[in-house]
């Protein structure tokens, strides 16, 4: 296994998938805290009168978070596409047969 300075230098695999697993779990956790923040901001409207709006957010806030997290998927899956694609290049570049020699 090699140690994460040698996978730093080295070129010899890419550093971009860690990467974008590493922000997608990152903004999974900012997403929930703002989901919970708003859940808290709507009991707090419904105790201090204004229960339309905080059953609004109680309501709206999970509806939304959930959205919000299929969307943060995707785009964290279009990056990684970019990563994918470039590693089977490389497969199919690794396959083919050697023409220079002819």
């Amino acid at each position: 296994m090699q140690s994460i300075l040698q996978r730093f230098i080295g070129f010899d695999r890419l550093l971009g998938p860690t990467l974008v697993r590493l922000v997608y779990y990152v903004g999974l956790v900012g997403l929930a805290f703002f989901v919970g923040m708003t859940m808290f901001v709507g009991l707090m409207s419904i105790f201090t009168g204004n229960i339309g709006q905080g059953a609004m957010q109680l309501i709206a806030a999970p509806a939304i978070g959930a959205v919000a997290i299929v969307y943060w998927r995707f785009l964290c899956e279009l990056f990684m596409l970019a990563f994918l694609a470039y590693e089977r290049m490389g497969e199919i570049r690794d396959r083919l047969p050697d023409y220079s020699k002819f």
